[in-house]
């Protein structure tokens, strides 16, 4: 879901006339960004691009722990388990001075319920009110993951009143105005010198997009560029010995896994359990990732506090062979599997390419399938037995978000038709469950059930790992990938 997600990516918030459009900046005060994936639209609701570059702002934000704090909220309750009350903070401003107030909390809310199937499907609510800095949301049922669902930078607030393009330039409360936006090419912000949090210590900044990740870590290492996200492991070498730029990356939260086709007949548990076996998470981590991942034995990043399970599963080729030849498989007879990867997460196809041949020691013969859009290609299950994937299990702090997306019958991302009664009956009770203590007993619980099915094998949790300019401080290294710029950040003359 999160690499759809981020696929709709596309941001900025372009400032017509207000008091914080600068002049012009010379190089040493403009920083270059340069992302991996094109947008055409800046509006918040189809992209998280303007709260990665600073120019937007979500009610709640997601800390490095994985915790939802407060952002632009003061404080807030949540007296039953479909109901939210919050205060906002005082003083702050969107960049063309108008004031944020609850109602215009209430306008950019509704506005993006109005206009995004993501929020439609994300944000169930009922209604809205607002009086003074106060907002009481109520949703269509039970919704205690509402908090984390605030701090999804789709819902990041905008001034609905602005009379600029939304989906060129929206106006948000972040430290950086969208001057201009060039869809798919670049995007020009400006100094917000009146951002609530501080004025910010850039003049500038110009973000430009590519795709190629070699091709954006070498623009860092010629100075082309300042920064850049989501290093290929294959780069971060070139990127220590240069004098010129630096790395920074933090464990993840994000997953790649080995993602199981329930509905083929050959996937029986008993393959599941050898394939699982069959994997050496260790060696992967080491090997492949570069030790930019750390081992995984669930969905969820064991350095998460509330995670009980925190034993790495070990290669078993003796198991998952004995597995096999019950199953009635043979050296001259084995399983055939036609397994798929996709070219837009390359160490995907590295990783498959190591099982592959410790597969064979198990009678598994895996047919790799390296596919361009694998959203498409899995939809269609006649296609494939199981399949590499990449998933942002908890973007922002509450499990419920993966459960329901990926674990449910009808989730919304759940590619292999995983299910499991008791399990669908715990995600509920999750979803109706507002103490962050019970929240995290239900996840364990359902962690637990689920592990008996082995719905997928979870390999990796990969590190986030940027690049930037040596002269550049202050770039936030964040789990989630999403947050990248804040007032804060600089560049040194």
């Amino acid at each position: 879901m999160k690499r759809l997600l981020t696929s709709l990516a596309a941001g900025a918030v372009i400032l017509a006339g207000c008091s914080n459009s600068g002049g012009s900046s010379s190089a040493d005060d403009q920083l270059k960004v340069e992302l991996p994936l094109k947008t055409t639209t800046l509006a918040p609701y189809d992209t998280d691009v303007p709260v990665t570059i600073g120019a937007a702002e979500t009610l709640f934000k997601t800390t490095t722990k994985g915790e939802i704090k407060p952002h632009l909220v003061k404080s807030y309750d949540q007296p039953s388990d479909d109901t939210l009350t919050f205060t906002l903070k005082d003083g702050i401003k969107f960049q063309n001075g108008h004031a944020l107030t609850g109602q215009a909390v209430k306008d950019s809310l509704e506005q993006g319920l109005k206009k995004s199937d993501l929020l439609k499907a994300t944000l169930p609510i009922e209604s809205i009110k607002a009086k003074g800095q106060k907002v009481t949301i109520k949703t269509k049922g039970a919704y205690p993951e509402l908090i984390s669902e605030l701090a999804s930078p789709f819902t990041a607030i905008y001034d609905t009143k602005s009379k600029t393009d939304i989906k060129q330039t929206p106006v948000g409360t972040g430290p950086y105005a969208i001057k201009d936006f060039k869809r798919t090419q670049q995007i020009n912000l400006t100094q917000n010198k009146d951002y609530w949090h501080g004025k910010p210590e850039l003049k500038s900044m110009k973000v430009t997009f590519n795709e190629d990740g070699s091709s954006r870590t070498e623009h860092v290492l010629s100075g082309r560029t300042d920064v850049t996200t989501n290093v290929p492991v294959d780069k971060i070498n070139s990127v220590k010995k240069s004098d010129k730029a630096k790395l920074e990356n933090t464990s993840g939260f994000r997953t790649s896994l080995l993602l199981y086709n329930h509905t083929s007949p050959k996937m029986t548990k008993d393959v599941r359990e050898a394939l699982d076996a069959v994997i050496n998470r260790q060696q992967i981590s080491d090997k492949v990732a570069d030790h930019y991942a750390a081992p995984a034995n669930g969905p969820f990043n064991t350095k998460l506090d509330f995670i009980k399970d925190k034993a790495i599963p070990k290669q078993d080729i003796s198991k998952a062979k004995a597995l096999m030849e019950k199953a009635g498989y043979s050296e001259k007879h084995p399983l055939k599997l036609n397994v798929s990867s996709y070219s837009g997460r390359p160490e995907l196809t590295k990783i498959l390419q190591v099982i592959q041949s410790d597969a064979k020691k198990a009678h598994i013969q895996i047919k790799i399938q390296n596919v361009d859009d694998i959203e498409g290609f899995l939809k269609n299950k006649k296609d494939w037995d199981a399949s590499m994937y990449s998933f942002g299990t908890i973007p922002r702090g509450d499990t419920g978000y993966f459960f329901n997306m990926a674990y449910k019958k009808d989730g919304a991302v759940n590619k292999g038709a995983y299910h499991n009664h008791k399990v669908d009956q715990l995600i509920e009770q999750l979803n109706h469950t507002v103490d962050k203590n019970e929240r995290h007993h239900l996840t364990n619980e359902i962690l637990e059930v689920s592990k008996q099915d082995i719905p997928n094998s979870y390999i990796l949790y990969n590190d986030q790992i940027n690049a930037m300019n040596q002269k550049v401080e202050n770039v936030q290294t964040t789990p989630e990938g999403i947050y990248l710029i804040d007032e804060k950040v600089d560049k040194r003359k």
